[in-house]
């Protein structure tokens, strides 16, 4: 890959991105609003609009085809009527499988979104934070590239940010985009976070609140960097969220994160 996306002209300080002008922490929709319709559809994503979201965080893999589809699971059958790994379906295959049932009859029908469809529905409407997704022991760096391609094509380097638990993946996002934000996501302890971010080229740090401190955060956001406090339901984890100052986290259920949300910066 040898094409890179980068914005002339503007200032990356001033300019509209994500997470900057929030008053508060900004409130993710895990997977859409998926405690209220089936996870990762067009549905899910309605509702969070709905629900006040400040952004959406989503899934994407790569089909046999070599297209970029909104799924989470590896495996087709926890949230679908298919069987087997969505790697081994094609778009058109993956089309005809029902993505609603499995939550409730009242969403049967709904389909798996692809990555270009949602990104057209989301433009200048809301932000989107996608996780990138692959087999652990899979090297190829093809998903990272056209998934950065796509956003920028669409025109939305300043609406999104990408995010994997394979920090390779979040590194190779440089070779093809240089403006949109990246985020290692880090289930562990991690010693020294910024040394992560320079390494990875990252300008957000995503780990849950027991790998984080009101003086971590300080230090991180001091340094020019976002902190991304994970995914919780639970309203105490998401006070002191707010409490130790981190810029976003998500949650199934948006609208009861929001009615508690302080729209002070602590």
């Amino acid at each position: 890959m040898n094409v890179i996306f980068r914005l002339k002209g503007m200032d990356r300080m001033t300019r509209r991105t994500i997470f900057n002008g929030m008053r508060g922490i900004a409130i993710g929709a895990h997977r859409g609003a998926s405690a209220y319709a089936p996870e990762n559809t067009m549905a899910a994503f309605d509702r969070a609009l709905d629900c006040g979201a400040d952004l959406i965080e989503l899934d994407v893999q790569l089909t046999k085809d070599g297209e970029i589809v909104v799924f989470h699971d590896l495996n087709t059958g926890k949230t679908t009527n298919g069987h087997g790994p969505l790697s081994d379906y094609t778009l058109a295959e993956l089309r005809e499988l029902d993505a609603g049932s499995w939550f409730s009859e009242a969403y049967a029908g709904q389909r798996i979104p692809t990555l270009a469809e949602t990104l057209a529905w989301a433009r200048n409407r809301i932000w989107l934070s996608i996780e990138m997704k692959q087999a652990a022991d899979c090297e190829d760096l093809t998903l990272a590239h056209r998934t950065a391609l796509l956003v920028a094509e669409h025109g939305m380097n300043d609406q999104v940010q990408l995010m994997s638990f394979q920090h390779r993946l979040v590194k190779a996002v440089r070779d093809v985009n240089a403006e949109v934000r990246t985020a290692p996501i880090c289930g562990q302890w991690v010693e020294h976070p910024i040394e992560l971010l320079e390494s990875l080229q990252a300008q957000i740090f995503n780990t849950p609140l027991q790998h984080l401190s009101a003086e971590r955060v300080a230090e991180l956001r001091e340094r020019g960097y976002y902190v991304y406090g994970s995914m919780s339901d639970d309203p105490d984890v998401f006070a002191r969220l707010q409490a130790i100052g981190v810029d976003a986290m998500d949650t199934n259920i948006p609208d009861v994160m929001r009615e508690l949300r302080v729209h002070v910066r602590q």
